[in-house]
């Protein structure tokens, strides 16, 4: 179906600058809940923590290795509303925000399985689930993987790494997720038909692209610029891929490697197609978004509409982590600019 498509290289704007969540940790993701004005953050659980049936604190170690995660509930301005606490989810690279009425329900990976992680702030080990979970936000609440509140889904027979996004443009589930040749992919499913655990009919199918670091930049041992995040809306999937100004290497301070691109989700190509790599007016498209902030590592990506009584007219947040180590906080940059369909 014809779809209007964000504007890679229109302007970003500073929609909201370095706002503390409920832990200290970076941020992973964000979700927006349209129909309520909230966003949900999601991050893993800080280090000295002891929750509700833990007999001792938790180290950051521990809670990154079992993939305990926090979600903060802000405004629209980045003020705290309500918290949650996730035990043995994942590691939080995407979330789904469903609003039903004035609950939200969240999607988001569970059951995590520890996996080598080179690039987790506390040490080589970290966790990605391995099924999809959906349940609704409530305040305070600390809530097990285990527990039997939760609706649980394997969308993919023996897929691993699962997550997932949601369109709130066309009422869509995304889901990214390891297949068993090892080759990650994007599955587009009818959200009603997600939600009674009908995966048969997708919409899309595609495998994930990459994308390689700035020319006249040097290849390190890092690599190219990891990948951070996804959302999709109709015919596009946006990807979001960076690192931060730790990685000078790839990443120089004040103009780093953050890049957005949009991938047709009918042919698995970049759409518009790159005619030069990096150059202006191109896919993937270099963003500056928030080049002033210290450390800045790009962390998620959401899907903001103005006014839900017009769908079609959407912007997408890119959210950035900033701060010292032990003091994280988190910012969003927006673009706003749309293409229409010919």
């Amino acid at each position: 179906m014809p779809s209007p498509r964000l504007d890679l290289n229109s302007a970003s704007e500073n929609w909201i600058r370095e706002k503390a969540t409920r832990d200290t940790t970076i941020i992973q993701s964000i979700g927006y809940d349209n129909a309520n004005g909230h966003i949900y953050l999601a991050q893993v659980t800080q280090g000295g923590l002891k929750l509700s049936g833990e007999s001792a604190a938790v180290s950051s170690t521990d809670r990154t290795r079992r993939g305990d995660l926090t979600l903060t509930k802000w405004d629209m301005s980045g003020n705290t509303l309500g918290y949650m606490y996730l035990r043995n989810f994942g590691h939080g690279m995407s979330i789904g925000v469903e609003p039903v009425g004035s609950t939200a329900y969240l999607w988001t990976e569970v059951d995590g399985q520890e996996v080598d992680d080179p690039a987790s702030e506390t040490g080589a080990i970290s966790s990605r689930g391995n099924r999809l979970a959906r349940f609704p936000f409530v305040n305070g609440q600390v809530l097990d993987s285990s527990s039997p509140t939760l609706a649980k889904y394997t969308p993919v027979p023996g897929s691993t790494r699962n997550s997932a996004s949601i369109d709130p443009v066309y009422g869509r589930l995304t889901i990214r997720y390891l297949d068993t040749d090892g080759v990650t992919k994007y599955q587009v499913h009818d959200l009603d038909l997600a939600r009674l655990n009908i995966w048969s009919q997708p919409l899309a199918s595609i495998s994930e692209r990459k994308i390689t670091a700035v020319p006249g930049w040097p290849l390190t041992t890092y690599g190219d610029p990891f990948i951070q995040s996804y959302v999709a809306v109709g015919r596009y999937l946006y990807m979001l891929h960076g690192n931060s100004y730790e990685y000078e290497e790839i990443s120089k301070p004040g103009i780093g490697n953050t890049f957005i691109s949009s991938v047709n989700l009918t042919t698995g190509a970049f759409d518009p197609a790159p005619p030069s790599p990096f150059n202006e007016n191109v896919n993937p498209a270099h963003t500056a978004a928030a080049y002033t902030l210290d450390y800045r590592e790009p962390e998620g990506l959401g899907v903001y509409i103005p006014d839900p009584t017009r769908p079609g007219v959407f912007g997408i947040g890119m959210a950035f982590a900033s701060g010292v180590r032990g003091a994280r906080v988190a910012s969003i940059y927006g673009k706003a600019g749309l293409i229409q369909p010919s």
